[in-house]
């Protein structure tokens, strides 16, 4: 019987699961394709930025979490059970840990330059939980529509067989859904901008309604001739959206461009080919995953009562810009003693989204961790879109409500309770 040694049985094992992973997620696509190799560089790069915006997260650290008493998920309420970093000054782990992040990304490069695809992906999975695990379940209070992208790209990336299409059909597929909540008089009638000190960036007032309507017409239907065999069409759609990107940076800052654009410019820039549209079995994944997004983007519109106003389900979808809030919170809380405290929190940012449920958390949170507290009303004063300040929460105790996450909750009027009307905003700046 002739036996194997055991130096080669160890190459021949690693062979073997080497063979299986490359299988099981597909990293063939990405070795043949320079396509998807650009797209795993842009991704990478997205990790880097992303990472460096979760070292330093207060919400993220038990001292954090205690001092600022950000929001959990309302899916996951008690996410302060299972935080376990400390930041600084307090200690070193968050640090320590996204320091380790920076050297996995950056051995993720040497192997792409060794083009040891393999490793790289399997490598890539490590970043990607994390941010998927702190944005979704670790803490309510840091994620953006950016974050959204980057998870999207990533998951492709790693686990889904026909990478390429499904990479651009989701991108598609996210400016289509964003137009949800672009149906609306803050987009339709450009109120969003026009309610703002500085308007619409580089715009006379008069052109914002002609501006906005632009883009909910290139997002809902423009969107799609980047898919198009059509070469002009094709090229018309990326130019737009490309300047559309571009600009938005203006007002949104770096993150979100730097997410999408770099992935929009290799998927459909000069690298472009049409991608035949996939119906077999291993397409079936790709096709539950856009209509779970489709889905979680209906959340809030399929909640009773007015999403803008009341904000419920507002972050399980594409949320940015929707409308513009401003809103003020006041508690009475009285103690034990019979000292009485009055706790105001006033909020005229337009990038602010006002949602009653972030307020109520950090009311919420004071009732847990004091007590001596005896009584809590609490009311929520909020304007939407320049309206009037609209009275959508008046109750005796704060403490005694729950939040229900995929319903509505009663305690939260909606315009169908006529809301006591407060008073009226001034014009606010998007800060």
């Amino acid at each position: 019987m002739e036996c194997i040694p055991t130096n080669h049985a160890g190459a021949y094992t690693a062979g073997v699961m080497k063979a299986w992973y490359r299988h099981l997620f597909s990293v063939q696509e990405i070795e043949q394709s320079l396509v998807l190799q650009w797209v795993f560089g842009a991704t990478l790069f997205s990790y880097f930025i992303a990472l460096s915006r979760l070292s330093g997260a207060v919400p993220l650290t038990i001292e954090g979490f205690a001092q600022s008493a950000p929001a959990c998920w309302p899916h996951f309420q008690t996410c302060y059970e299972v935080l376990f970093l400390h930041g600084l000054p307090y200690g070193y782990s968050q640090t320590t840990l996204h320091m380790l992040f920076m050297a996995v990304l950056i051995g993720i490069v040497y192997l792409i330059f060794k083009k040891e695809w393999v490793y790289a992906h399997a490598l890539l999975i490590i970043p990607f939980v994390w941010h998927v695990v702190a944005h979704l379940f670790l803490s309510g209070s840091i994620s953006g529509n950016y974050d959204y992208y980057l998870i999207l790209f990533a998951g492709v990336l790693l686990f889904f067989p026909h990478k390429e299409f499904f990479l651009k059909l989701a991108l598609v597929w996210f400016y289509f859904l964003s137009t949800v909540i672009k149906i609306d008089a803050g987009w339709i009638l450009g109120t969003y901008f026009s309610s703002l000190k500085t308007g619409l960036p580089l715009s006379p007032d008069w052109a914002i309604p002609l501006y906005t309507n632009v883009v909910i017409a290139m997002e809902m239907v423009g969107a799609w001739f980047l898919l198009s065999t059509v070469p002009w069409r094709q090229r018309v759609a990326v130019a737009f959206f490309a300047f559309f990107h571009v600009y938005s940076g203006i007002l949104v800052e770096y993150r979100y461009p730097a997410t999408v654009l770099p992935t929009l410019l290799i998927l459909f820039g000069p690298l472009y080919r049409h991608t035949p549209v996939p119906l077999d079995r291993p397409s079936i994944p790709g096709w539950i995953l856009l209509g779970l997004l489709l889905c979680m983007q209906f959340v809030a519109p399929l909640i009773p009562g007015d999403e803008k106003l009341t904000l419920e389900g507002n972050k399980y979808g594409l949320y940015m810009f929707e409308a513009n809030h401003q809103c003020v919170s006041t508690a009475r809380i009285i103690s034990s003693s019979g000292k009485e405290e009055e706790m105001i929190w006033a909020n005229y940012s337009a990038r602010n989204r006002c949602d009653p449920y972030t307020a109520w958390f950090a009311l919420k949170m004071r009732c847990k961790n004091n007590s001596t507290i005896t009584s809590m009303s609490w009311t929520f004063d909020h304007s939407v879109n320049g309206g009037p300040f609209l009275r959508i929460v008046d109750v005796p105790d704060a403490c005694a409500l729950e939040y229900q996450p995929f319903t509505h909750n009663a305690w939260i009027k909606s315009y169908t309770d006529n809301p006591q009307i407060i008073g009226y905003p001034l014009e606010n700046y998007y800060d």
